[in-house]
């Protein structure tokens, strides 16, 4: 068990005061995982005295507790996709599913004076981005209304109990953080214009209050059943999943499953699927890491015409000219 209590200024002294911890340093705004602790990379950077963010990429060995107190006056912003094979404490409310994984895809709003705690248990796989701003620097750019209405919602949150799950827009954009390389010459370049395109994002939706409606509305044993199931649908696109097998996943009738997912995630359980699986293959003729017959077979389309109509349904272009255009 590694436990760090800590209070937050800046992201880049976080990761230093880590490492010292860990009896290792931090080379370049990186610390590489230690053996004992696990593997995998942690960055941070301070974009300036206001603004910095750090991004996790790791598999645990060890149970890793963070503690964190009652720090400078700012937001903190925190997209979460943690894999745990048990149940993950979140402050005092533990997340508890014995017959399955645990599957946390959760953006939180919080206030960087609020204590709060969090568990990651050994085994888990952990991608998270972590991101501190100021209060003065955000009013100096947010209306004073708007100001005030992300101040209560971040306070209310404090206990971790209402949190926005990550939509697909979401999920690309952080895949693509996640997945750039340490030796990328605008590698710097690049994870600061992602942030800030997330930040962008995130703040609609919580100024929106949409996860506050949604947590009034939905239990919270039921939404996080829904996350089960969305991540069954964003890992499994060679093939749409039996309506049957999800709702025995989580244990309710097909009706409520289908009924409870469209309220969740605004989508119906095909939809949802059919748009991971076809920014799946987006992905990979972007990449070039396929020709488009390829890429179509690799999330199950044996008719390369049905694939390009389906294609251009989703992102208004055609899968040989997204080609040419790279």
């Amino acid at each position: 068990m590694v436990t760090y209590t800590f209070q937050l200024e800046n992201f880049e002294k976080w990761l230093t005061d880590f490492a010292l911890q860990l009896h290792t340093s931090v080379t370049d705004r990186v610390l590489t995982v230690p053996g004992p602790l696990g593997e995998g990379m942690i960055i941070a950077q301070n974009v300036n005295r206001h603004f910095s963010y750090a991004v996790m990429n790791l598999k645990l060995e060890t149970d890793l507790e963070f503690h964190r107190q009652s720090g400078a006056e700012g937001f903190l912003i925190s997209f979460n996709q943690v894999e745990a094979p048990k149940e993950t404490p979140i402050g005092n409310r533990p997340v508890i599913m014995p017959d399955k994984k645990n599957f946390r895809n959760d953006i939180y709003l919080a206030d960087a004076r609020d204590s709060a705690s969090l568990k990651l248990s050994a085994g888990s796989t952990v991608k998270r981005l972590l991101i501190f701003c100021t209060h003065e620097l955000a009013a100096q750019y947010l209306p004073a209304e708007l100001f005030g209405k992300m101040s209560l919602l971040a306070r209310e949150n404090r206990t971790a109990d209402n949190p926005m799950l990550i939509s697909l827009t979401h999920r690309a954009m952080l895949k693509e953080l996640f997945e750039i390389k340490q030796n990328d010459p605008i590698s710097q370049f690049r994870r600061l214009s992602s942030v800030i395109h997330l930040i962008e994002k995130s703040l609609h939706s919580f100024l929106r209050q949409e996860h506050a409606v949604l947590s009034r509305t939905v239990k919270k044993t039921d939404l996080e059943s829904m996350q089960h199931v969305e991540q069954i649908l964003s890992s499994r696109l060679e093939g749409f999943p039996s309506l049957e097998s999800m709702a025995h996943e989580v244990f309710m009738s097909t009706s409520k499953l289908k009924n409870l997912f469209k309220q969740v995630y605004g989508h119906t359980l095909y939809d949802y699927y059919n748009k991971s699986r076809l920014q799946r293959a987006r992905e990979l003729l972007m990449n070039g890491q396929c020709s488009i017959k390829q890429a179509g077979s690799e999330i199950g389309f044996s008719n390369l015409s049905h694939f390009a109509k389906a294609f251009r349904k989703e992102f208004g272009i055609l899968p040989r000219d997204l080609v040419k255009g790279r």
